[in-house]
């Protein structure tokens, strides 16, 4: 008993202090979900590549069970990486 309360104590804690954040597009390479610190910006708004692939965050308010934790930094740097590995380029 005192167990299990220990490991709920800590699935709280954890869910008090992340946020999962989800990656669209329409590129299934581009699509991921990370859980992430609260309070860190997300960026907000459509981004579009040149050949018509978009991608846009969502923060979904309660982080998920065996997910990669990263900073939004991190996630965005993944991102800029497999859209570079892809060819695409930023929509000017």
């Amino acid at each position: 008993m005192q167990e299990t309360v220990a490991l709920m104590q800590t699935d709280m804690a954890f869910m008090v202090t992340h946020t999962a954040v989800l990656v669209h597009s329409n590129r299934p390479e581009l699509r991921m979900l990370v859980n992430t610190l609260r309070g860190q910006i997300i960026p907000r708004g459509e981004c579009r590549f040149t050949d018509g692939s978009t991608i846009e965050l969502q923060d979904i308010g309660m982080p998920q069970p065996k997910v990669l934790t990263m900073t939004v930094q991190e996630v965005m740097a993944r991102v800029w990486e497999v859209a570079r590995n892809l060819g695409l380029e930023l929509e000017i």
